[in-house]
């Protein structure tokens, strides 16, 4: 399993749109004052980075077609 995969798995369970009220609230305890972006930016934000987890897992190995 190659690292980029690995952080795809982390990315995608971590960013899980059921998590995102749980990373808000852990956000506004670390920083002690609420979030600066709204809940549907947040949550919006919460599924891109899900996407961009799956698609670093799914992927294919690319090879570079210079290489032999």
């Amino acid at each position: 399993m190659l690292v980029r995969q690995r952080v795809g798995i982390l990315l995608m369970i971590l960013f899980l749109p059921i998590n995102g009220p749980l990373l808000r609230i852990g956000i506004q305890e670390i920083m002690n004052k609420p979030v600066p972006i709204g809940e549907f930016y947040f949550f919006a934000l919460c599924v891109i980075l899900f996407l961009l987890g799956g698609v670093m897992t799914f992927t294919p190995k690319l090879k570079s077609p210079f290489q032999e």
